[in-house]
């Protein structure tokens, strides 16, 4: 079996990851951090709350940086801003939105793909609410159930992502490697007590027992 099977096999038991267009883009461009800052800009933790809309924007100009990254080509700072605005922008002329495309074509940027990879706000919320299971407010609804569900979510989405990164490697002859399995184990650490628990455990157990004792 290996680590995409594995994968699989996972998400059976704790819900599979997320087959929607945020997380098909997300596991085509490698963005495994994507589901960690949606939730947190959307909900402005440690940062400003953002907008449905300001999400699309930095969402789809991730996926045009890891694009033009995976074409190995250097960008320098604001330059994948621009060209997104330029790609998108409603008050972008259309000569400059050919001569952007004509730029990342001879950069090696299959724009075409690129493009139907943009996601809207509508994709996102329906990825937040329903993949995530996430509200606005941090504080509504928070029990075990929600906060199991997205944990399990991102742990079968870094087991499917790893999986996929070591096969295409392995298939490119970057790394000696037969068939595998991937295993992502989550654990928590009690600052309290020392006690170490498997995520899973900690769900079913409500809390560390040291907090009971």
């Amino acid at each position: 079996m290996n680590g995409a099977d594995h994968a699989g096999t996972a998400g059976a038991t704790n819900g599979a990851a997320c087959d929607c267009k945020v997380g098909r883009v997300a596991d085509r461009y490698d963005l495994v951090d994507v589901d960690r800052e949606l939730r947190t800009r959307w909900q402005g933790e440690g940062t400003e709350k953002h907008s449905l809309r300001k999400l699309e924007r930095y969402l789809n100009r991730r996926v045009l940086e890891a694009a033009l990254r995976a074409a190995g080509v250097e960008t320098l700072h604001g330059e994948v801003e621009n060209l997104y605005d330029l790609l998108s922008g409603d008050g972008t002329s259309e000569a400059a939105r050919v001569e952007a495309r004509k730029r990342l074509e001879r950069d090696g940027v299959d724009v075409e793909r690129v493009e139907r990879d943009f996601v809207s706000h509508q994709s996102i919320h329906t990825h937040l609410r329903e993949c995530l299971d996430v509200s606005h407010d941090p504080g509504e609804g928070a029990t075990v159930e929600r906060g199991s569900s997205t944990v399990y979510a991102l742990r079968n989405r870094t087991e499917t992502v790893t999986a996929g990164t070591l096969e295409r490697l392995r298939d490119n002859g970057a790394l000696d490697l037969e068939e595998f399995d991937v295993y992502v184990d989550v654990r928590v650490a009690c600052e309290e007590c020392g006690r170490f628990h498997e995520i899973g455990s900690l769900f079913e157990a409500g809390g560390c027992d040291c907090q009971r004792d």
